[in-house]
């Protein structure tokens, strides 16, 4: 699906990783590291887990592969750019990602990513709940159907399509698969520009 939205969108919610950040995370090396079947969802097994030593063991890995992520961060197409005429126009942004604090905090310094809002997974349940979402919209008292959550992966749309927000899906390599699960599919950001009423 590719619609086209009736009314400006009133602010963008970001996913961080292969959306504004290219950190080069290794999910399958992140599951061989972990002792875990590849493709396994790792923040969902721990959470099934009863032994903490075993669960501590686990999030060390994750942790360590996204604090070297975060440190080889770059920007992903024209993110930057559309960001910061973005700010320009006071277009409310934020950050809501299944990241660990610290290591999305380094992504964003290393970037100078202009969003002081930020949502990771030690303040809410992790995508694809909605709640991290629906904090945002809340926080900033704007309606969730007047807003978009922008990111590349299953559990993006998901989380957005339960906030009751637009469900966008920055298109790659790797996801074709799911553009028909998304309301809009973006190429570039400057797609956003028009989306908010920007030209």
């Amino acid at each position: 699906m590719n619609s086209t939205f009736t009314k400006p969108l009133r602010g963008i919610i970001f996913d961080l990783d292969g959306t504004l950040a290219d950190t080069g995370l290794n999910f399958p090396q992140m599951c061989i590291d972990a002792g875990l079947p590849e493709g396994t969802r790792i923040l969902e097994h721990c959470a099934k887990l009863d032994d903490q030593t075993r669960i501590n063991e686990i999030l060390s890995i994750v942790e360590q592969h996204e604090m070297t992520g975060a440190g080889n961060a770059s920007w992903i197409l024209d993110a930057q750019q559309v960001l910061s005429k973005l700010q320009q126009a006071n277009v409310p942004m934020a950050i809501v990602t299944r990241n660990m604090r610290r290591a999305a905090k380094l992504t964003i310094e290393q970037l100078g990513i202009p969003i002081e809002l930020v949502i990771t997974r030690e303040d809410c349940l992790p995508k694809p709940d909605p709640d991290g979402l629906l904090m945002v919209a809340k926080q900033w008292c704007i309606s969730p159907h007047e807003l978009a959550y922008v990111g590349d992966f299953q559990f993006d749309l998901m989380a957005a399509k339960s906030a009751k927000m637009k469900a966008c899906l920055l298109a790659n390599v790797r996801n074709q698969h799911l553009h028909d699960e998304a309301e809009k599919v973006i190429y570039l950001f400057e797609e956003l520009l028009f989306m908010c009423g920007l030209n």
